[in-house]
């Protein structure tokens, strides 16, 4: 059945987020959810996996600024960060039946990737009378939020203009797995260009801007066994499956701070866009009816094209309001902040600055 291989993007999805922070004992759990139809897999995916796309897209757009003064021509700063981007409580369950599904079901609720460590309800996919698919909707994971560390190198260039390049060298995940992280920010002092507020001390006012790519990529397997179902091929048929996960996170703000000796306060309000896509590589196994029982068979096995979550799907967008606080010890500093939006973030750093 052609409607089933959707089942396995879900699957794949659920598989790619919680590979970054959870065991491989619970992606091999939910590896045995399916689902049946293309329209029903979307949805259940969406609904389970949005909210840590969310929350990972939150801690991405993070962490860029500590302060709203801008660096002198070559002054440069150094800073290693970590943003931890949480899921509210509203976004840690799902109503199965919001979401119009063919897929028959006792329960209605069941868990988001941001919720509970226990199973949801049982789900059924039935054709022409027979169960093709029968499951237990995915674990949450039992984590409501999302970190995201990372090295950012920041240097003056013109004009009260600064560069900023962050990234998080290549990590293996697993044996079979690596991710990494980099972006690009910009941050100009606007107080240079307006006669009566420039003369001001202490206070300091910018814009910044900053793009932040994540990318992991890993090897998976999802076999017919995997759903108790026969088949007539080998396992090596489904060999090179591979996924490559995407997340880009897009940033602007207004900063403001007040530049003390030691001590400088500072505040931002801006907004933020995120994109999620999913790619997988391979073959599947997809159930087909062969003399009333479910097979996996050459015909029935296909492969899966790649999936994307747009802006915040599932949380209309609000403005971001940032406040924090950063100690200057000669050239060592520390920072922490708290940004309050649809999903908030939390922000701690250590560095170095100059000029």
């Amino acid at each position: 059945m052609i409607k089933i291989k959707r089942q396995k993007i879900v699957i794949s999805v659920i598989t790619a987020f919680i590979t970054v922070t959870c065991t491989y004992g619970q992606i091999k759990q939910i590896g045995t959810f399916t689902a049946g139809g293309l329209e029903d897999a979307q949805k259940l995916m969406k609904a389970y996996i949005t909210p840590w796309a969310n929350a990972l897209g939150t801690s991405l757009s993070g962490g860029w600024y500590n302060t709203a003064k801008v660096h002198k021509t070559l002054g440069f700063d150094l800073m290693v960060t970590l943003n931890m981007g949480f899921v509210p409580p509203s976004d840690k369950t799902f109503n199965l039946d919001d979401l119009d599904l063919n897929l028959l079901y006792d329960e209605n609720i069941a868990q988001t990737a941001a919720g509970k460590n226990e199973s949801g309800p049982e789900l059924r996919y039935e054709y022409e009378g027979y169960t093709l698919a029968s499951f237990e909707s995915p674990k949450g994971t039992g984590l409501d939020f999302v970190p995201s560390p990372m090295v950012q190198i920041g240097v003056g260039i013109v004009k009260g203009t600064a560069l900023d390049f962050r990234f998080l060298p290549e990590v293996k995940v697993g044996n079979t797995g690596n991710t990494k992280l980099w972006g690009l920010g910009l941050k100009h002092d606007i107080m240079q260009w307006i006669p009566v507020l420039k003369k001001l001390p202490v206070l300091n006012i910018a814009l910044q801007g900053g793009y932040t790519m994540f990318t992991l990529r890993n090897d998976i397997s999802f076999l017919p066994e995997d759903i108790n179902v026969a088949t007539t091929l080998p396992d090596e048929y489904f060999d090179g499956q591979r996924m490559k996960l995407e997340v880009q996170s897009l940033t602007a703000n207004l900063l403001i701070s007040a530049n003390l000796p030691v001590v400088c306060f500072y505040g931002a309000v801006g907004m933020a866009s995120t994109k999620t896509t999913l790619g997988l590589e391979g073959f599947y196994p997809i159930p087909t009816l062969v003399n009333t029982i479910p097979t996996v068979n050459e015909t029935s096995a296909a492969e899966v094209p790649s999936i994307e979550i747009q802006n915040n799907e599932g949380s209309p967008t609000k403005p971001r309001f940032n406040i924090g606080l950063r100690l200057k010890l000669g050239v060592i500093t520390i920072h922490g902040d708290y940004t309050y939006a649809n999903y908030s973030n939390v922000t701690a750093g250590l560095g170095i600055s100059f000029r």
